[in-house]
């Protein structure tokens, strides 16, 4: 009896602890600037939220570990915003450079062929500090050429990707949009509880 009491314990107190790791189901609010509405993604980080501003226009959906983006009057582009925890941060040496390359690669989709290595930059976007490295690529598949991007950023208990693909004539056009809305994304620490003085 009191070995199952502790263990209903023991499951509430886990459960009611609080989430450590970032849910990319979007909580949406709005603001207007100079006439126009733009749309913010908020995402629960344990006690922390995250706020993303996408592309104006661009339609989203997401949940758990995954958000995905779509612009507007573009076939056959997206964007992918995913989250994976780690242990410890992760660094961009020579070994790990080359592990997420073979990732990188291993993710084009199956039976794309005329696969060329376009670019690899480092540190092409910076969030609170953090190293990111980028990779893009040039394939072709159901007869046409496509071009995806894939830029990894390492946060201490979090690897974002932020993966964009298109067609080669509308990737650059697209990229201009994506892009430049990731160095939206910022996190916002919660109000510090008020203090109560007794007398």
């Amino acid at each position: 009896m009191k070995q199952n009491l502790l263990r209903i314990l023991l499951l509430v107190l886990v459960s009611s602890g609080p989430a450590t790791a970032l849910d990319l189901t979007p909580t949406v609010s709005e603001y207007t600037a100079e006439g126009i509405t733009f749309h913010q993604l908020n995402f629960q980080d344990g006690k922390r939220r995250a706020v993303y501003e996408p592309p104006r226009l661009w339609s989203f959906r997401g949940g758990g570990s995954r958000l995905q983006l779509t612009p507007r009057n573009v076939d056959r582009a997206d964007a992918v915003i995913e989250a994976i925890e780690v242990k410890a941060p992760q660094k961009f040496d020579e070994k790990a450079v080359d592990a997420l390359r073979e990732q990188f690669l291993r993710g084009l989709p199956p039976g794309g062929q005329a696969v060329t290595m376009v670019s690899e930059e480092q540190n092409p976007v910076s969030l609170e500090n953090s190293v990111s490295y980028a990779f893009t690529a040039s394939y072709s598949a159901i007869g046409e050429s496509f071009i995806r991007s894939v830029v990894f950023v390492n946060l201490p208990e979090t690897q974002l990707t932020f993966r964009l693909t298109a067609r080669k004539g509308d990737f650059q056009a697209v990229q201009n949009q994506f892009r430049p809305s990731i160095f939206s994304w910022h996190w916002v620490e919660p109000y510090p509880a008020a203090s109560v003085v007794q007398k």
